[in-house]
Order: structure tokens, then C-alpha cells, then sequence
């Protein structure tokens, strides 16, 4: 079974998560570095931000931001090959 997590905003606790939930809630933005994180089972609290490179791993959901940028990116190729005026 896999682990699961605890997330405590403004002082409330919900939970638990698996760790990809975290991870998903964290790219989400429905996580943020000012939230605290603990292990099901455990009594210690962590800042997000201690863990955040873990949860940044993985590269997440496509975001509107990710998806104009890979447009950007396409149409800036095509043009360069000269495909596109």
C-alpha cells in the first residue's frame, strides 16, 4: 500500500492522499508553499516548501500556460523553417 499524506491549511487538516494526489493538487496550485504536509501515522508537520522539489518532479498536468507556450513554440519553428509567413 502506498503512502499517504495529510495536508494542513489555515490550521485544517484534510486527507489523506496518495502522494500523486499531493503532487496533482500541488501543480493545481491547490497547494501552496505556505501549507504544511505529514505522513498518515505521523504526529510532525512539514512546511510544503521542505518538500516542493519532490512535488515539482513528475512535470504535472498540462496547464493553459504549458499549452500557449507549446503553440508559441510551434508556430516560431514553422516560421523559421519558412512555412509560415
Amino acid at each position: 500500500m502506498s503512502d499517504l499524506y495529510w495536508i494542513k491549511k489555515n490550521g485544517d487538516a484534510s486527507g489523506p492522499f496518495t502522494f500523486r494526489q499531493v503532487q496533482s493538487m500541488w501543480h493545481a496550485g491547490t497547494v501552496k508553499v505556505t501549507d504544511e504536509i505529514r505522513r498518515d501515522g505521523k504526529s510532525e508537520w512539514h512546511s510544503i516548501s521542505e518538500v516542493r522539489r519532490h512535488l515539482e518532479r513528475g512535470g504535472g498536468q498540462m496547464t493553459v500556460g504549458k499549452i500557449v507556450l507549446a503553440i508559441v513554440l510551434a508556430i516560431l519553428i514553422l516560421v523559421l523553417l519558412g512555412l509560415i509567413i
